[in-house]
């Protein structure tokens, strides 16, 4: 568990970054047209600001905690 030992903060940053602009765009989609139509509405402008960078940015983030821990492992044996 050196991961979570050495990289816990920017681990757990990256997976929100991932999954909460995920659950906004669920949340468009599945509530168009319904009674959460209002919050659906919201929840699609917020992803259409902040989601597709959040996301994109998330994966980079976590692709450099993933290589930083494999190279971290790999220098200190």
């Amino acid at each position: 568990m050196r991961l979570l030992e050495t990289h816990r903060v920017p681990l757990i940053t990256s997976l929100w970054m991932i999954f909460v602009p995920l659950v906004f765009a669920f949340i468009a989609g599945a509530g168009a047209g319904t009674v959460f139509d209002p919050l659906a509405t919201f929840a699609g402008t917020v992803w259409s600001i902040f989601g597709g960078a959040s996301v994109i940015f998330g994966v980079v983030l976590l692709l450099w905690v993933l290589w930083s821990a494999w190279r971290g492992d790999e220098v200190n044996g």
